[in-house]
């Protein structure tokens, strides 16, 4: 009986990281608000996306379906209030903080999942 493989879904928040990290090394060498507002928001990115995955992809096979369907719809749950959360903490916590780093590294690792993910289903 032949079964269809997981998906390397934890390879993408790996790869984010490693475009997030060298980031803001660069940028603490120019401005350290800056650097760790990316990092805080590439984090608020990546963890709900690890949260995600482990949920939603811990099921597999047919019979498994209603199972599935449950753990998709939790882990989407999961990961939008881990995303609420991340961003109310950060700006209640973090003073000062770079609004636009923050957003823009939020953005950018939404970008680097999508091209991941493309090339992964394109191979």
């Amino acid at each position: 009986m032949a079964s269809i493989p997981k998906p390397p879904v934890f390879r993408i928040p790996l790869i984010q990281l490693l475009v997030l990290l060298p980031l803001c090394l660069v940028a603490w060498l120019y401005e350290q608000t800056i650097a760790y507002s990316l990092l805080l928001g590439g984090l608020i990115s990546v963890i709900p996306n690890v949260y995600f995955a482990s949920y939603a992809f811990r099921y597999s096979g047919a019979r498994a379906a209603p199972l599935i369907a449950r753990a998709f719809f939790w882990g989407e749950t999961g990961k939008f209030l881990l995303t609420v959360v991340g961003f109310g903490a950060v700006f209640l916590l973090v003073k000062p903080l770079d609004a636009l780093a923050l957003f823009s590294a939020f953005g950018a690792m939404i970008l680097v999942q999508w091209i991941v993910t493309a090339r992964m289903l394109s191979r």
